[in-house]
């Protein structure tokens, strides 16, 4: 007896995502700018969070890649935007 559903599909092919620049040069900056000590402290966290991460899990690996992306976003901000304390 042979099943009708017995093999798999190959999944579908989703539409690449658009990329997006990490930062526009001469841009106005956004109203969550973080001064430059706290986006280096962001950074160093995220480090320090995920630097004894297993890269053999897929889950470990996309959080560190969440994290680490967000971390790097503050810090250009930050950098392209200083503001005066």
């Amino acid at each position: 007896m042979r099943f009708l559903f017995s093999r798999r599909r190959p999944p579908a092919q989703l539409p690449a995502p658009e990329p997006m620049p990490l930062h526009t040069p001469g841009s106005t900056p956004a109203p969550g700018t973080v001064p430059l000590d706290d986006a280096l402290r962001i950074a160093r966290k995220a480090l320090a969070r995920h630097g004894t991460a297993n890269v053999h899990s897929r889950e470990g690996m996309y959080f560190a890649a969440l994290d680490y992306d967000h971390a790097l976003r503050v810090l250009v901000d930050a950098l392209d935007h200083p503001q005066d304390s």
